[in-house]
């Protein structure tokens, strides 16, 4: 089957993609809205937002840079992630293992609230930006922005990684230890995935 890209509608498109880049590991993003962005509290802190992205990748070991998409809500307004970090140019990325599967799918609804308080979260703060993550996320990691570019319907964001959280059970050999990670992984529709088979295939060196 040949299909062209241009001949189909957005949402086909969408669904097509997410089912064919599989398996996408998911950045459960925390950040907050500048200073005064509460209406309730205009000389507070800002208001805190948690939400997952599947369009999540690493980019560079040197400097470590990630990076994440967040495509425009409806009438092609920024969603609040994109908003926060674009103002403030700090986030965090939490990593998503079973446990916490339930609870980060809820995080993508959108809440009229702070996400950690509607779904029940607990958070913690950052250590060098100023943002919160997922207070039991056993992998985190700390992130100033880097780069933004608006590719219209959605805006790349690659961020500069500051800070590194990792559960000391989990950190063996100077990485993240495969026997205890239990990483969850986004697939097409509504289905997610754990670790299946694990092969291990040493580097080819000519």
């Amino acid at each position: 089957m040949y299909i062209d890209p241009d001949r189909i509608d957005k949402a086909a498109a969408y669904r097509l993609l997410i089912s064919l880049l599989i398996p996408r590991p998911i950045a459960w993003v925390g950040s907050r809205s500048a200073p005064g962005g509460d209406p309730a509290d205009p000389e507070g802190p800002g208001v805190d937002n948690l939400a997952p992205f599947s369009f999540f990748m690493g980019v560079s070991a040197e400097p470590p840079l990630i990076a994440i998409s967040v495509a425009r809500g409806r009438e092609g307004r920024l969603k609040d992630t994109a908003r926060n970090i674009l103002q403030t140019g700090v986030f965090s990325v939490s990593m998503v293992e079973r446990p916490h599967l339930e609870p980060m799918h809820r995080t993508g609804a959108d809440w009229p609230g702070p996400e950690f308080d509607a779904v029940g979260v607990p958070r913690a703060p950052c250590a060098r930006v100023a943002c919160p993550r997922v207070a039991d996320a056993r992998v985190a990691l700390e992130c100033t922005l880097h780069q933004a570019t608006d590719l219209e319907a959605a805006h790349l964001l690659i961020g500069r990684v500051v800070a590194f959280h990792i559960d000391d059970a989990l950190y063996k050999d100077g990485a993240v230890d495969l026997s205890g990670y239990r990483p969850v992984a986004r697939l097409g529709g509504a289905s997610y995935a754990t670790l299946g088979e694990i092969i291990d295939l040493p580097r080819v060196r000519l």
